[in-house]
């Protein structure tokens, strides 16, 4: 059986040289997604094929053999690593807590939060040298909480920025946020967008950093291992009650399918304007929705982009799917698939795809008005938050 079977992922990566599939979770539980996935109903031979697999897709295997390119993280994702490895963590805290002189839960929440940060880096440096910089960043968020602060941010960023040369500042596209992209790339650091779920906020990234790195460019002394992405958070624009809630409330003829054609049109539509314009970033994608057809599951926004010129970022949950339920699937690329104007014409119905799919949908004053930011402010705030009081329980 071993020889039918296939790694998914693999298999994307080879369909085109400009596809870069990153891990969305801190590096620091790698281990602990392997041990899991071993867990899943698979046959004995299965189950020896995986394992080998999964050996050689990410440390501690020789960095020419990785899967990943990359790493995002955000707030959820930090605090994950502190419960999943609550011990080991418990004693990297008692430890940080002894050198802290303060008594401000936020300021040991933030070393302590640096620490995750700068260890995770640590794990993507290998790559990182190897490819002269090019891959092997590893995303540190500023605090969400600080969304509408663009001096704290700016600050933050510079701090992230320094705790290794990989480290790429995850900023969100709201619109204090803008700014923020040309301040780093003028000083040649690495950012990546965040909570971006439509084409105004991707295209005010992208124009924001090409400002910046122009500035950069000029300067005597340049930072190394510079570049840029913007996250679209597919399945959270389609989850979102301006979205989803409307198609349900006014009980619209459009399937689950057809609304994730939504980050579909989005995601093509911006990487072609980069191309284009000559906009030095990237687009990269999260929040894959799990989907069932008959008895077959599927990542329809894993499937749209097979071929393109774009980064995947991969939680374990959605990696570990696919390798699953992909591991007998024939695959081929649809970077090139156009989504049909009668879809078009059904999601026109929902105001929320209009303003989010036209590149003067929102301007940057209103972005702070885009329901989907708001609703992940909430949970991003919300995980920062336990995560500082958990750390502040040392004090």
């Amino acid at each position: 059986m071993s020889n039918a079977l296939s790694n998914a992922w693999k298999t994307i990566q080879a369909m085109s040289p400009d596809t870069e599939i990153w891990w969305d979770s801190s590096p620091l539980v790698w281990p602990n997604f392997k041990e899991d996935f071993l867990k899943n109903k698979l046959s004995d031979e299965e189950k020896a094929w995986f394992k080998q697999e999964l050996e050689t897709l990410y440390w501690d295997a020789p960095a020419s053999s990785w899967i990943f390119k990359g790493c995002t993280t955000n707030p959820p994702l930090s605090w994950a690593v502190l419960k999943t490895r609550k011990e080991e963590w418990a004693g990297v805290i008692k430890e940080k807590r002894k050198a802290y002189k303060g008594r401000s839960k936020y300021g040991l929440f933030t070393q302590v939060y640096f620490e995750v940060v700068k260890r995770g880096a640590e794990k993507l440096l290998p790559i990182f040298e190897s490819s002269g910089g090019k891959y092997g960043h590893v995303s540190g968020q500023v605090d969400m909480q600080q969304m509408r602060n663009e001096a704290a941010m700016k600050e933050m960023g510079e701090q992230l920025a320094a705790l290794s040369p990989n480290v790429m500042v995850k900023i969100p596209g709201s619109t204090q946020g803008i700014p923020v992209f040309k301040h780093l790339a003028s000083k040649g650091i690495a950012t990546n967008a965040t909570c971006v779920f439509t084409v105004p906020q991707i295209m005010a990234v992208a124009n924001s950093v090409a400002e910046g790195r122009k500035l950069h460019l000029k300067e005597k002394s340049q930072r190394f291992g510079w570049r840029a992405v913007c996250t679209h958070m597919t399945g959270r624009l389609e989850d979102s009650k301006a979205f989803r809630g409307v198609v349900d409330k006014d009980n619209l003829n459009i399937n689950a399918l057809e609304m994730r054609a939504a980050s579909e049109l989005g995601v093509k539509k911006c990487a072609r304007l980069f191309k284009e314009r000559n906009l030095p970033i990237k687009m990269l994608i999260c929040s894959a929705r799990l989907h069932r057809c008959g008895s077959d599951w599927f990542y329809p926004h894993v499937d749209m982009f097979m071929g393109g010129n774009l980064v995947y970022t991969i939680p374990p949950k959605v990696f570990g799917d696919v390798l699953l339920y992909y591991r007998n699937r024939e695959l081929k690329p649809h970077w090139n698939d156009e989504v049909p104007q009668e879809t078009i014409e059904k999601l026109n119905q929902i105001p929320y795809f209009r303003l989010s799919s036209e590149e003067d949908g929102y301007a940057i004053e209103q972005f702070n008005e885009i329901p989907s930011l708001l609703e992940n402010e909430v949970e991003f705030v919300g995980a920062t938050k336990e995560m500082m009081e958990y750390v502040g329980s040392f004090l």
